[in-house]
């Protein structure tokens, strides 16, 4: 859902080390595939903005903390572990709290002195959610007052957001806070729903914080625009909109049943809490575990033709379909009036609907309101297998197995896969530069 399909919060800037920030599910070191259904489109992660420079001398020694710097202890996730920081200059701000948004100019070391990250590349601060920062790290900035500057040394128990990817180690930051931003206030509640809350039909506890404005409530195949933020039992923010200031737009179906059965209550304007059990959520944000407290507002409604109905067959092909050599099954809807069959090169008009065998919907380019243009070799490798069949004008049913499918992937739909798809057209060859007329 809401950040469970795709547990995006912040994308990783390169911090380094010891300031490792949670990196979108769906990036990969390389080249990466960004799968839309039938479509596949190769996306280049962006490369990190260089925060690397030439060595620059801390301006106090680093191998260990000074006899007089203060000492944080009880940290969660580490709460034997102890981190030290030594006041380099005075702030005259607030402090932030442990879910806002902070600027910050900073450069780290190891405790053999070489620097391994500056913000001084940038020129700019960085701004970054705390709670999405190493727990070391923003454990001594909560410390820290608006335009104060300070050392911290940070263990290894404590400095790195998840797993870290070399042997871990005491890092060293000068940190300057520059900027204060607040985060979305902690619901009073967010440990357990109260007495007097609801539960949808699979247990899901839920509370109406503000009424809506609207008339209208979502069916299951509408187009809605929503505001969310998470937390864990213990108040930590895991996964925001607000935060990114990018509200999440989707389809009903493409949510997890459990979300849309809340989703489908609510008119534009209104905002529930919501808690949801970890078994119940198809993704879990980065270093979430547990029940998460989610607080949705749902912004806009638009409403969105019919989809096809679940074919009778959706649940396995019958004995009068036919099989390709890779396994994936098919069957003729609507015979086509053209002759020719796409190549593996070749970019098609189709329209789609796709179901998983359970007849549950999960995207439609009838929805959606127009064909969806592709090249067949870039597609879903089950439907690299299938549009070859094809002619335009043809309308054919597939059920593509699962390791043609998505492979039962995190956020993706499970299991074998039906499609209705119809060949628009077959789109002609761009031309090459020394094609093209003067």
């Amino acid at each position: 859902m809401v950040g469970v399909r795709r547990a995006i919060f912040v994308s990783g800037l390169g911090l380094g080390l010891a300031l490792v920030l949670a990196v979108p599910a769906c990036q990969s070191k390389g080249k990466a595939s960004k799968r839309d259904a039938g479509v596949t489109v190769e996306v280049k992660p962006k490369a990190p903005e260089a925060l690397r420079a030439p060595q620059i001398k801390p301006p106090l020694p680093v191998d260990k903390p000074p006899a007089d710097a203060e000492q944080i202890t009880g940290v969660e996730g580490g709460p034997r572990a102890v981190i030290y920081i030594k006041r380099l200059a005075p702030g005259t701000g607030e402090h932030p709290h442990k879910n806002d948004t902070v600027s910050l100019n900073f450069t780290g070391w190891r405790t053999t002195g070489e620097t391994f990250l500056t913000t001084t590349v940038r020129k700019r601060p960085v701004q970054q959610s705390l709670a999405r920062l190493a727990p070391g790290f923003s454990a001594a900035v909560v410390t820290m007052k608006k335009g104060e500057r300070a050392m911290m040394w940070i263990p290894p128990e404590l400095g790195y957001m998840g797993a870290p990817q070399s042997t871990p180690e005491v890092t060293i930051y000068e940190v300057e806070l520059v900027d204060i931003e607040p985060g979305p206030t902690t619901p009073p509640d967010v440990a357990a729903p109260p007495a007097d809350a609801k539960k949808t039909t699979q247990g899901v506890a839920y509370t109406r914080v503000k009424p809506g404005t609207g008339k209208d409530k979502p069916r299951f195949h509408d187009f809605v625009q929503m505001n969310y933020s998470a937390w864990t039992a213990t108040g930590r923010l895991v996964d925001s909109t607000v935060v990114t200031k990018q509200p999440k737009q989707t389809f009903m179906f493409r949510e997890t049943p459990a979300f849309e059965e809340v989703l489908r209550t609510m008119t534009v304007g209104e905002v529930v809490r919501i808690w949801m059990p970890e078994h119940l959520i198809e993704m879990m944000p980065p270093m979430a575990k547990g029940t998460l407290c989610y607080e949705l507002e749902l912004i806009a409604l638009k409403q969105t033709p019919a989809p096809p109905r679940p074919p009778p067959d959706v649940a396995a092909p019958p004995a009068s379909a036919k099989k390709t050599a890779k396994g994936v099954f098919y069957k003729e809807l609507k015979p086509g009036t053209g002759t020719a069959h796409p190549a593996p090169t070749d970019k098609v008009r189709v329209h789609y609907t796709g179901w998983t065998t359970d007849g549950r919907i999960f995207d439609s380019s009838i929805v959606r309101g127009e064909p969806t243009a592709l090249q067949v070799d870039r597609a879903l490798p089950g439907w690299t297998e299938a549009l070859p069949l094809m002619v335009v004008g043809q309308k054919m049913r597939f059920w593509i197995p699962v390791e043609l499918a998505f492979d039962n992937q995190p956020g993706q739909p499970k299991g074998m896969l039906v499609f209705d798809m119809e060949m628009i057209e077959i789109l002609p060859p761009t031309p090459t530069p020394a094609q093209k007329t003067p």
